[in-house]
């Protein structure tokens, strides 16, 4: 109760409703962190959702920029979905200066977009897109490492050999003019490639990389891949008009990557 009483009059601006399903409104608490927190209003429970909001300029002359913060349990494993009625931190942020003192980093305008349980959708349309194509994105890095590891596994590659493609498939995606969207499957790479570097060099006719570890490494990744497939709304649906484009050359069309992500 008394976190709740102290967080009243810190409120730093009004909710904002997305057809009354979901609101979100910004606090700043006493020690002058930020949060933008998110209620979910509808009778349904709200799956993943994205909240952008307004970041302030570090210093004169330089542009504001927009952060945005996604919660989505099919790609952040330590994200859960809101249920009905209950609010949840979307966002958190603050900026220390020089003298210590934290300083306002967040303002209006906030916008927010979300996907419930039943797969209908609510909230700012481009924000919502967005989120689709990181979906899409996900699921296409999660195809190509399992094909990978299961083409590799049948073929015997040699270690060094594979661990370098895993590290030219994260490299690929770690370009700064690529939106974040777009480079959501580089942990995945990352990941593989350092657990196959940790791997014991194969003895002469014993086959890399070892069955074990290719079942063990492509069971989830299966699971992962089923779980975006079936996931409402559909991402067959929501590919753009040119049926085929891959998942990178449609967010070529999103928003710039100077917007800064978590």
């Amino acid at each position: 109760m008394k976190a709740i009483i102290s967080l009243a009059p810190s409120v730093l601006a009004c909710a904002v409703s997305l057809s009354a399903q979901i609101t979100t409104t910004l606090h700043r608490l006493p020690d002058g962190t930020q949060q933008v927190r998110v209620r979910n209003n509808s009778q349904k429970s709200l799956v993943a959702f994205v909240v952008s909001a307004t970041q302030v300029p570090e210093s004169a002359g330089t542009g504001y920029a927009i952060f945005v913060v996604y919660s989505d349990p099919l790609i952040d494993s330590a994200a859960k979905p809101l249920p009905v009625g209950e609010e949840r931190v979307g966002m958190m942020m603050n900026r220390i200066d020089r003298t210590g003192q934290r300083l306002r980093v967040l303002e209006e305008p906030i916008a927010a977009a979300g996907v419930f349980a039943d797969g209908t959708t609510t909230g700012d349309p481009a924000l919502l897109t967005r989120l689709m194509f990181r979906r899409s994105n996900m699921l296409f890095a999660v195809e190509t490492a399992l094909e990978t590891l299961s083409n590799a596994g049948r073929r015997n590659v040699a270690k060094d050999q594979l661990i370098e493609q895993f590290t030219k498939m994260a490299e690929s995606l770690d370009r700064g003019y690529l939106p974040p969207e777009q480079r959501i499957g580089r942990s995945l790479y990352v990941s593989i490639a350092e657990k196959l570097s940790a791997l014991p060099s194969p003895t002469l006719g014993s086959p890399f990389p070892p069955n074990n570890f290719v079942e063990q490494e492509t069971a989830p990744l299966r699971q992962m891949r089923v779980a975006l497939l079936e996931s409402q709304p559909s991402l067959i649906d929501a590919t753009p008009a040119e049926r085929g484009m891959p998942p990178q050359r449609a967010l070529q069309k999103a928003p710039p990557a100077s917007i800064k992500h978590n």
